[in-house]
């Protein structure tokens, strides 16, 4: 193909009153940015509800907020005390009574109750049943769903910490036997009005529910191994009148991982792991015949996009089935028609669109719709075959910022279509600029064309940005993502050192000042790239995985690396040629790491190991530990999201900056000795 699409370099700004106030943000004002997120639609269709994440600078809490339907200002109902979390989940009960929230204060998760009608939210109590002489103690909750009628609330909640072993900690006896002295995840049915509960008997280990239409009815979805050992759900249907009438689902796919009744609740719809051979996380969806036990999936023949497994909604005809879709750098939504497989894809006008809500079977939808020059901002609309009308939302985005217009860039290497976005400073206008080339995570990660602050703070500093889906990216086909499998750190590499080409073909790029930037297995591609080859003058590693051996042994799960390299003591040759650390004998560019210190998902242990051997091997290399950080939490702070550290964001981003200011100099000084 080799060809590159894209209209004349345009910078856009929203909401500005001059223009001469218009700017790329500065690391210090990405403090400032909120976000939004959750937008759910109340039944009188007067109000939208949504969870917005407070600015950097405020304290990073999420708080509920009302926007209005009619045009007139958003309003924060909820604030939180200085030992919660924020809010979280907001769900209106169908008789628009009340909201109810999750909130975690205390040390605990707690179901909250927020009426309409005046008055402050109230936790909803609910205590498992002590053993004898035991007193009894609150539950944590974890999730909840309100049936179709209103009258139940199905809660997921964690068991309370035992008093035995309360006491042992404060006695320092508090040795933790593995996979032993784990609390059990239970589910309880609340009264929606008069919030009495009852434990389903026989049921933990809960994954997720799903209500049938008529209430009466819930699917269970629980898991009979540890997920470390692969996928094992098991589908319950549990009677609400009575919960312990319990019916197991025969035939049920172990990899179910979300599931839906028809409205007639004959069949289920669910999305399970994808039929051909593809990476833990790629899904199918099936219709399932509760009588017959027969499978049949419908989306066998999609070659061009990704199905993310976050809903499935069944339309009131049992005729189709609403999912998220995600094609290239786009992401939007689709019906499949449950008889034929055919799909129809929904433009609601902008190329990122995330948390579509319909309230009811037949009401109007309320989404999340973002682009790279619009922040993402809650939209409503009456049916999914036009544009949404935007809900005027409190401040996110401080006016005056300026937001980078991406080329579209499309070539082919070695079977497959690779596509990038390329983001030009106003300096590119009148010479060569500098790139940064930002690798996403995953690897079943992608970018779309949506709002980035890091982004706009790289074009902020004069430099053009690059960002790309290599195969193994989700978005264009299971034969795409299955592409990496005993292949990551080659195909993938070449294909985004590819793209750095096209870049350079098309735009004014100054080759001899690239640096390369990515985050957990972006991060892992830094590493590759630091081996692989000397084009970059700064290259900056976020949470990577360096070892395949000690990562498997190490993180938090390891059976979704287990298709990309099987298990490492079975296939040496494989998992090692897949590490970055296989390279390091061959690395010469300045590299930066950047570390949580509570990260389960890439362990500390991976960064040090490759400071320690480029240390040894003499190249330029810092790095940066960042303690209470886990794996998400610093990588909202790399991306410039908000966070709950008031200054690790600022700090990591300025090392950032400064590096990679640095190296196109040729300053970034040598180890100590």
């Amino acid at each position: 193909m080799n060809r590159y699409v894209g209209g004349v370099f345009a910078l856009f700004a929203y909401c500005v009153p001059s223009f001469a106030q218009q700017h790329f943000p500065t690391n210090e004002e990405l403090r400032q940015l909120r976000t939004i997120a959750s937008p759910q639609l109340s039944p009188d269709q007067k109000h939208v509800v949504a969870v917005i994440t407070d600015s950097t600078a405020t304290g990073g809490k999420t708080h509920l907020w009302l926007l209005n339907t009619d045009g007139q200002p958003a309003r924060q109902l909820t604030f939180s005390p200085a030992d919660a979390s924020g809010e979280r989940s907001p769900e209106y009960l169908p008789d628009n009574s009340a909201i109810l929230f999750l909130s975690r204060r205390d040390n605990k998760s707690s179901l909250y109750r927020l009426p309409l009608d005046g008055g402050e939210a109230s936790p909803v109590k609910l205590e498992r049943p002590p053993t004898p002489g035991e007193t009894p103690l609150a539950v944590s909750v974890g999730s909840f769903s309100v049936s179709p009628d209103g009258q139940t609330i199905a809660v997921i909640a964690t068991d309370p910490e035992p008093a035995a072993r309360t006491k042992d900690k404060r006695d320092k006896k508090d040795v933790e036997w593995v996979e032993h002295d784990e609390l059990e995840h239970r589910l309880y049915l609340l009264d929606a009005k008069t919030f009495a509960s009852r434990e389903v008997p026989a049921l933990v280990d809960m994954d997720s529910i799903a209500w049938s239409e008529q209430s009466d009815k819930l699917l269970v979805l629980t898991h009979a191994r540890l997920r470390d050992l692969g996928p094992s759900a098991i589908g319950t249907i549990v009677s609400v009148k009575d919960p312990s009438a319990q019916e197991k689902v025969k035939g049920l796919p172990e990899s179910t991982r979300r599931a839906a009744f028809t409205n007639k609740s004959d069949r289920l719809v669910i999305a399970a792991k994808c039929e051909q051979d593809a990476p833990e996380g790629c899904a199918d969806v099936f219709v399932f015949d509760l009588a017959t036990a027969k499978l049949r999936n419908l989306t066998s023949s999609l070659k061009d996009g990704t199905i993310a497994p976050d809903q499935l909604n069944v339309s009131p005809d049992d005729s189709s089935v609403l999912v998220s879709l995600t094609r290239g750098m786009k992401r939007t939504n689709a019906s499949i028609n449950l008889a034929t497989g055919g799909m129809k894809v929904f433009d609601l006008g902008l190329p990122t669109i995330a948390g579509l809500r319909q309230q009811g079977k037949a009401g109007p939808y309320v989404y999340v719709g973002s682009s790279s020059t619009s922040p993402g901002l809650v939209y409503m609309v009456p049916s999914l075959d036009q544009p949404g009308h935007k809900l005027a939302p409190p401040e996110l985005v401080p006016a005056a910022w300026t937001a980078g217009a991406p080329k579209t860039i499309l070539f082919e290497r070695a079977g497959f279509n690779i596509e990038g976005l390329l983001y030009l400073p106003p300096q590119a206008a009148s010479g060569k600029v500098p790139l940064v080339v930002n690798v996403h995570g995953g690897p079943r990660g992608q970018f779309t064309d949506t709002y980035s602050p890091l982004t706009n703070l790289l074009l902020g500093q004069g430099w053009a940005v690059l960002i790309t889906n290599p195969r193994g990216s989700t978005g264009y086909g299971v034969a795409f993502e299955a592409a990496n499998k005993d292949d990551m750190g080659n195909g993938d590499y070449l294909d985004i050192m590819a793209a750095v080409d096209e870049a350079i073909k098309s735009a004014p790029i100054d080759a001899d000042k690239m640096a390369l930037i990515g985050y957990s297995y972006g991060g892992e591609m830094a590493g590759f790239v630091e081996g692989k080859t000397t084009r970059f003058k700064a290259i900056i590693s976020g949470a990577p995985v360096i070892d395949q051996f000690s990562e498997y042994g190490t993180e938090a799960g390891s059976y979704g690396d287990r298709w990309y390299t099987g298990q490492p003591w079975r296939h040496f040759e494989s998992a090692w040629r897949q590490s970055p650390l296989a390279y390091a004998e061959h690395a010469k560019t300045p590299f930066l790491l950047l570390q949580g210190q509570t990260d389960t998902t890439d362990p500390e242990g991976q960064s040090k190991e490759y400071y320690r051997a480029l240390r040894q091997e003499g190249v330029s290399v810092q790095m940066l530990l960042f303690p209470r950080e886990d794996h998400g939490a610093l990588g909202a702070n790399f991306a410039g999201q908000p966070s709950t550290e008031p200054w690790a964001g600022i700090i990591a981003r300025d090392h950032m900056i400064k590096f990679m200011h640095d190296g196109f100099a040729g300053t970034i000084p040598p180890n100590k000795p």
